[in-house]
């Protein structure tokens, strides 16, 4: 399990490509700084067995990084519905379940698999917390 201050470790050239890379496969890119910045202060929240950080304005997946070098970082004020699915990308998962942010450019990202039946207590707390969030949202669908 890779952990933030791992992947957003830019102090070496390697490790900023890999990370730049994994933002192309991924989005969020163009965000990189002002989320590094929100990253730094007291009130973010890092995720760790769910591997997400949320900042003020911000949430970023850094899950699939190590084997499938992607990295999200999405502006919570674009998000209109947050949900836990275990239908994603055309299958149906038994086991697991994930985080779905739908986004109002209609755009749907998976975040922080987890086991259905025995999820960390992290995973819960990074839904909540993104439900809470994102309840103030204009156009929200969170119930």
């Amino acid at each position: 399990m890779a952990s933030f201050e791992k992947v957003f470790n830019l102090e070496k050239e390697k490790n900023a490509n890999k990370l730049y890379t994994a933002l192309d496969n991924g989005c969020g890119r163009n965000l990189l700084d002002a989320f590094m910045a929100e990253a730094k202060s007291s009130s973010a929240q890092d995720f760790k067995y769910a591997q997400v950080m949320i900042t003020d304005h911000y949430v970023c997946h850094y899950g699939f990084f190590p084997l499938q070098k992607r990295v999200y970082i999405i502006p919570t004020e674009d998000i209109i519905n947050v949900y836990f699915s275990n239908c994603y990308n055309g299958t149906y998962d038994y086991d697991n379940k994930m985080i779905a942010l739908e986004t109002k450019n209609d755009e749907i990202f998976y975040i922080a698999k987890c086991l259905r039946k025995r999820a960390h207590a992290d995973f819960q707390k990074a839904f909540e917390t993104l439900v809470s969030r994102c309840k103030q949202n204009d156009g929200n669908l969170i119930a």
